[in-house]
């Protein structure tokens, strides 16, 4: 395994326990927001990862699907010509977007669906 593909698996190991963590699929009274990514979309876009709330399934088909409904969902709410995308997974509960201020109050503002945004950044392997 390449050292960048053992950085990208780190990081999505990270955000799976993350959601984990914050009960996915239970909705949450607010969305946790990387600071820096406040002071990047002050003076443009960010490139950041938004973990989604899906509830938890065994059925690997059941959780790919709902976790496209979620991503539908999120980007119907964006103003389209906030925000970006940049990937959309599968199997995991992400989000990759590219987004400016616009798009992260929009973001913030989707308790039900948006667990938390993160900046999107490269992880070095150790």
């Amino acid at each position: 395994m390449g050292n960048a593909r053992v950085g990208v698996v780190a990081l999505l190991v990270t955000q799976i326990v993350g959601v984990a963590a914050l009960g996915a699929g239970v909705p949450r009274a607010d969305t946790m927001v990387d600071s820096e990514i406040r002071a990047l979309v002050r003076v443009g876009r960010a490139r950041v990862l938004v973990t989604l709330q899906v509830a938890e399934t065994g059925d690997p088909a059941q959780r790919a699907d709902a976790i496209g409904r979620a991503q539908d969902a999120v980007l119907a709410r964006l103003p389209s010509t906030h925000a970006s995308v940049v990937r959309r997974y599968e199997s995991i509960p992400l989000l990759a977007l590219e987004i400016d201020a616009t798009a992260l109050r929009a973001l913030e503002t989707m308790t039900d669906l948006v667990a938390g945004v993160k900046l999107d950044r490269a992880v070095k392997p150790q």
